[in-house]
C-alpha cells in the first residue's frame, strides 16, 4: 500500500479513460466500462485500446498506449496474467495518473502472486501512479457517468443517481448492496470495488467520497480487511463533520471466516472484538450483513439521529405488539411506559377494548378508522419517554385505506423529527409507505435492529457534540522505556519481567499495586510478613517462570510465622526441582476484595495497543467476560463498555451486596491505557490478574502482574 495520500480525484472523476483489453461486445469484460460510460453519459475522452481493431462500439480503438494523443488521468486494465503486469508498468512510464487492474491471480493465489503484485505495486509506487486492485470489478461514479466498472447489476437494475456510497473489497459484494439498495428504492451515487486493495483502499476511497462529494449523506463499507485502519479512522472525522452516517459490514466474524477472507483478498485478518472496539471508538455502525446494511441505510436516510433508546410500538395485533416488544428489548431498546396523561388521551381516540400501553394496541378497529395510527402517534409523540416509534402492520389490504397510514405516518415523521419504522410484510403495503418516504421492513427485528442503530449513531453523535472525542492518554510519570530497557526488557530484550519487575513498572506509572516487598532470605521475609500483618502472601519470583501458579510458586493465607517458613521451603524445593533460581520472594499484604477483576493489554499488529478489562480469577480464560478498548480512551468509554458485561449486575450490588469501586477499576484501566501509549510499542503484552476490587470507595489493587516486552520497537499507533 502506498502511503502518501495523494488525491484519488482521478479515479472518481477522470478527464480520460483508457482501456486496455477494450472489447467490441458490452458483454465482455474489456466491452462492459466502454458500454457503460457511452449509455451514462461520460463526457471525458474515451481510448479503447485494441490493436487488432480500428473501432470499438462505436470509439475510435489505438493500438496502444503509446499510440494515444494524450496520457490518459486513468486506465482501466483489462487484460489477464502478465499482460496486466507489463500494462501496469508501462502507465507508470508514462505517468498515468491511476489505473484499475480487473484481473485476478494475484495476492489472492499465494506467496508468488503476491511477490508479483508487491513488484508492480513499487514500481506504481515510484511513478506516483495509483492501483485500485487487482482483482477488482471497477469503480462506478453514476452522478457523471464514469463507470469503469464490468458489474452485471447495471444490466440487471437499473442505475438511478443517490445519496449513497458503497465502496467494498468485494465486487460481489458491492454489487449486492447495489442491487438491495436499488430494490428499497435508494438511489446509489458511487459503487466501488478495490479487490486486493495493493494500493487504493475502502478507506481511502471513503476519504475520497466524502472530501469531495457534498450530496453523499450515507458511506457503507464492506471489508474483509482493515489494513489502514487510520485511513478509516479519517473517513470516520469527515463523516461527522460532514454529518454523513457510516456504516460497514466487516466480514471474517469466526476464526473459520477470517481464514476465508485471507483467501479471498489475500489480507491479514484482527481479531474481531478488536475491530469492535475500534468502530465503536470511530462512531462506525456494524451491520451483520449487506441485506442489513441496507436497511441501514434507509433509515438512515429518513430519520435524524435518535435522542434516545426509548421506542414506543404501535400496531392492530396484539401478538405483534409482543412480538415487536421482544425483539425491541432483544435489540438494547427500551418499551418504556408512557406517561399517565399520554394514556388518558389516548383513551379518548382508541376503543374501550384497546390497550394504551406501550406497545399500544389499537385492536381491529383500524378497519373501520383509518385514521387510528394517525390519531395514536399525535397523542403519542410528544410523551417525553417516546424517542423512536415502530409501527407494525401484520395484516393490511382490501378495505383498509393502506394510504392513508402511510400519509398519516410520513406527516408524523416529518412533524416530530423522530424516528420511524414500519414493519410489512405485504408488498402492497410496503410500496405504500415507503413511496411517501417511511422506512419499510419485513419484520420486527429488523426494525428494532435498524433503529438501535439509529440509537447508536444519536448517542455518538451527542458524545462528540459535547467534545468527548479522542482524548488524551491519562499522564504517565515514568520513562517506559527507559524502565523496560533497565529490567532487562528494551529494544534488544524481548521476553517476559518477573513479577516483582512487572510490579515496578506499574506502580512507577501510578497504577494502584498490592503492598508488597522483594525479600532475598527467609529470614527477610518473616521481618515482612511481621510488618505487613497476618496473614500474607508469599510468591517466588522468577522471569524464567512466567505462570507461578501451575508450578505451586503462590501461598495465600499465611497466618503464622511458621506457615510462611513451611511455604517458604516447599517453594525451594519446586524450583530446585525445575533447576531455576529465584530473582527472590515476594511478600504480600493478603488483601480483602469484593470482586475479582482483571485487566490486561496486547499490541495488535494492525490496531496497536489493545485494553482488555473485566472479570478476573482463575477462571478468566475457561468463562471470559471482558470488554476492549484501544487507547486513548475516556472514563466514559470504559464505564460503557462495563456495561456491556455479563458481570455488570454484579459489580452494582445484588441481593444486599454492596456496590464495587467501579470508579477505580475506572481510573485503573485509563491508567493502563496510558501506561500502552507510553511504553512506545515496546511492551508485547501486560496481564493484571488479578485485580482485587472493593466495595465503593475502597478503591482497587492489582495483586499479580505481568509484563512481556517486545522484541522490536513497534509503530504505538494505527
Amino acid at each position: 500500500m502506498i502511503s502518501s495520500h495523494a488525491s484519488l480525484d482521478c479515479l472518481l472523476r477522470p478527464r480520460s479513460v483508457a482501456i486496455v483489453g477494450a472489447s467490441d461486445n458490452p458483454d465482455k469484460i474489456g466491452g462492459r466500462p466502454i458500454h457503460y460510460m457511452r449509455l451514462h453519459g461520460y463526457r471525458g475522452a474515451l481510448y479503447p485500446i485494441n490493436p487488432q481493431r480500428a473501432e470499438v462500439q462505436g470509439e475510435r480503438a489505438w493500438p496502444s498506449l503509446d499510440a494515444l494523443p494524450e496520457v490518459p488521468e486513468l486506465v482501466i486494465v483489462a487484460v489477464p496474467g502478465q499482460k496486466a503486469v507489463e500494462a501496469v508498468y508501462r502507465c507508470a512510464d508514462l505517468g498515468v495518473k491511476a489505473a484499475i487492474i480487473i484481473a485476478a491471480g494475484f495476492s489472492e493465489t499465494g506467496e508468488e502472486g503476491r511477490a508479483i503484485q508487491d513488484g508492480m505495486t513499487r514500481r506504481a509506487a515510484q511513478a506516483g501512479l495509483r492501483l485500485v486492485g487487482p482483482n477488482s470489478q471497477g469503480l462506478a461514479n453514476f452522478s457523471n457517468g464514469t463507470i469503469a466498472s464490468f458489474s452485471t447489476m447495471f444490466i440487471e437494475v437499473e442505475p438511478r443517481d443517490g445519496p449513497v456510497a458503497v465502496i467494498s473489497q468485494s465486487g460481489g459484494m458491492a454489487a449486492m448492496m447495489y442491487g438491495l439498495l436499488r430494490q428499497r428504492g435508494i438511489g446509489v451515487r458511487h459503487m466501488h470495488a478495490t479487490g486486493n486493495e495493493a494500493d487504493v483502499t475502502v478507506s481511502g476511497l471513503a476519504c475520497a467520497v466524502l472530501e469531495q462529494d457534498e450530496d453523499v449523506r450515507v458511506v457503507l463499507l464492506y471489508l474483509e480487511s482493515l489494513q489502514d485502519p487510520g485511513t478509516l479512522a479519517r473517513a470516520a472525522a469527515l463523516a461527522r463533520e460532514r454529518g454523513v452516517s457510516l456504516a460497514v459490514v466487516k466480514a471474517g466474524r469466526s476464526a473459520t471466516g477470517a481464514r476465508a477472507a485471507g483467501s479471498h483478498t489475500g489480507a491479514l485478518a484482527s481479531e474481531d472484538r478488536v475491530v469492535d472496539a475500534f468502530l465503536t471508538q470511530h462512531g462506525i455502525l456494524r451491520a451483520a450483513d449487506p441485506p442489513e446494511l441496507a436497511r441501514f441505510a434507509e433509515l438512515l436516510l429518513a430519520s435524524p439521529a435518535s435522542a434516545g433508546r426509548r421506542v414506543v410500538v404501535v400496531s392492530n395485533s396484539g401478538a405483534s405488539c409482543v412480538l415487536a416488544a421482544d425483539a425491541a428489548e432483544a435489540c438494547g431498546l427500551e418499551v418504556a411506559p408512557l406517561e399517565s396523561a399520554t394514556r388518558e388521551r389516548l383513551a379518548g381516540c382508541l376503543a374501550d377494548f384497546a390497550s394504551t400501553e406501550n406497545p399500544v394496541d389499537i385492536t381491529a378497529a383500524l378497519l373501520t378508522n383509518s385514521r387510528l395510527f394517525g390519531q395514536a402517534l399525535g397523542v403519542i409523540g410528544d410523551d417525553p419517554n417516546a424517542d423512536m416509534f415502530l409501527i407494525d402492520i401484520p395484516v393490511a389490504g382490501r378495505g383498509y385505506d393502506v394510504a392513508a397510514f402511510a400519509e398519516d405516518a410520513s406527516r408524523f415523521a416529518r412533524d416530530s423529527g423522530k424516528p420511524v419504522a414500519v414493519v410489512a410484510w405485504q408488498a402492497s403495503v410496503a410500496a405504500a409507505f415507503r413511496a411517501v418516504g417511511v422506512p419499510v421492513f419485513e419484520d420486527e427485528r429488523q426494525a428494532a435492529c435498524a433503529l438501535a442503530a439509529v440509537a447508536r449513531a444519536g448517542e455518538w453523535e451527542r458524545r462528540w457534540r459535547q467534545g468527548a472525542g479522542a482524548p488524551p492518554g491519562a499522564p504517565i510519570g515514568l520513562d517506559v522505556p527507559a524502565a523496560l530497557e533497565a529490567h532487562g526488557g528494551g529494544p534488544d530484550g524481548r521476553g517476559f519481567l518477573s513479577e516483582h519487575q512487572s510490579l515496578a513498572i506499574l506502580a512507577g506509572c501510578g497504577f494502584p499495586v498490592v503492598e508488597y516487598e522483594m525479600c532475598g532470605d527467609l529470614p527477610a521475609a518473616l521481618a515482612v510478613g511481621r510488618r505487613l500483618g497476618w496473614p500474607c502472601v508469599l510468591k517466588a519470583c522468577s522471569a524464567q517462570l512466567p505462570h507461578k501458579s501451575e508450578h505451586g510458586l503462590v501461598a495465600v493465607g499465611l497466618a503464622t510465622e511458621a506457615a510462611l517458613e513451611a511455604a517458604w521451603r516447599r517453594q525451594e524445593a519446586v524450583l530446585a526441582g525445575l533447576k531455576v533460581a529465584a530473582d527472590g520472594w515476594i511478600v504480600a499484604r493478603q488483601v480483602g476484595a469484593l470482586r475479582e477483576m482483571a485487566l490486561g493489554m496486547h499490541f495488535d499488529p494492525v490496531f496497536g495497543p489493545v485494553v482488555m478489562v473485566g472479570a478476573g480469577g482463575k477462571y478468566v480464560e475457561a468463562v471470559p467476560d471482558v470488554a476492549v478498548l484501544l487507547p486513548p480512551f475516556s472514563r466514559e468509554d470504559v464505564l460503557g463498555r462495563l456495561r456491556s458485561l455479563r458481570i455488570w449486575p454484579l459489580l452494582r450490588g445484588v441481593r444486599g451486596e454492596p456496590p464495587a469501586d467501579i470508579e477505580a477499576l475506572a481510573q485503573a484501566a485509563l491508567r493502563l491505557g496510558g501506561l500502552a501509549l507510553a511504553a512506545g510499542g515496546r511492551i508485547q503484552a501486560i496481564d493484571i490478574n488479578p485485580v482485587l476490587l472493593a466495595s465503593e470507595g475502597g478503591g482497587a489493587v492489582a495483586a499479580d502482574a505481568l509484563i512481556e516486552a517486545a522484541a522490536t520497537e513497534k509503530d504505538p499507533a494505527y
